[in-house]
């Protein structure tokens, strides 16, 4: 089976179909999360506003940043760039949850802290399923 450029396209095109599902559902699941915790909806036009908001940001962070690190994966070991990424994604999860039940948010310095922490986690993870999604575009279209 040739591999052709319609075939790497397609994998980047999944991966970052992937990935942007991801960084959407995030804010929308804590938005609804809010929603219920505090029985206020805040206006109908956030369940609209909100994914749709999402949706571009997590297409703007797709194509600027995990496009090219997975250009860059793809010639290097693939299966070292896993490892790293688990990894990293695991000990971001570790920090922010130890911060959170170290310091919770008592002081305005913490809360810094902890947010850019959950941004951290929040992009990590959208790279980690960018991986997932361009290994089963592999699976599908074949390797490059």
């Amino acid at each position: 089976m040739e591999i052709t450029r319609s075939h790497r396209f397609r994998r980047h095109a999944l991966a970052t179909f992937c990935s942007v599902g991801l960084l959407t559902f995030i804010p929308t699941a804590s938005y609804v999360g809010l929603i219920v915790w505090s029985a206020d909806l805040g206006g109908p036009l956030n369940l609209v506003l909100i994914p749709a908001i999402s949706a571009v940001i997590g297409l703007v962070i797709s194509l600027l940043i995990f496009l090219p690190l997975s250009l860059l994966a793809e010639k290097s070991n693939f299966q070292r760039l896993w490892r790293i990424a688990g990894f990293i994604l695991s000990a971001l999860v570790a920090v922010v949850v130890l911060g959170w039940a170290d310091f919770g948010a008592r002081e305005l310095q913490n809360r810094a802290y902890l947010f850019l922490g959950a941004m951290a986690v929040y992009v990590a993870s959208g790279f980690f399923v960018y991986l997932c999604g361009l290994a089963i575009g592999t699976r599908i279209w074949g390797k490059p």
